[in-house]
């Protein structure tokens, strides 16, 4: 094999640079997106919400988490968990002060 050098300009370098930057965000955008929509086992799900399996299973009998379920198996898509870990944020004491402040000054009574 034949070995060749090539000469580049400052500006052929950075267009190649960016080009080279460019598909390799694109690449880690698309795995991104996978590994969001990809289902989980009941192991994988546990181990990723940080709960024990038994707590899993009464968390879906009671339909307090999203799942998938085909025939006797479990699934989890791990951007609905993680959207469901999000939901769970606690407000502040003064966020809730302030709702009930809003509440009473539209509710007041005659």
């Amino acid at each position: 094999m034949k070995k060749q050098f090539f000469m580049l300009t400052e500006d052929e370098i950075e267009n190649l640079v960016e080009r080279i930057t460019n598909n390799l965000k694109k690449s880690y955008e698309s795995q991104n997106r996978i590994q969001e929509n990809e289902f989980l086992t009941i192991d994988e799900a546990a181990k990723l919400v940080k709960l024990s399996k038994p707590t899993l299973y009464g968390l879906v009998h009671k339909k307090s988490i999203p799942y998938s379920k085909k025939g006797k198996r479990l699934y989890f898509q791990k951007s609905e968990l993680l959207d469901w870990i999000k939901s769970g944020k606690a407000e502040t004491r003064s966020s809730l002060e302030n709702k009930a402040d809003q509440y009473l000054l539209n509710n007041r009574l005659a």
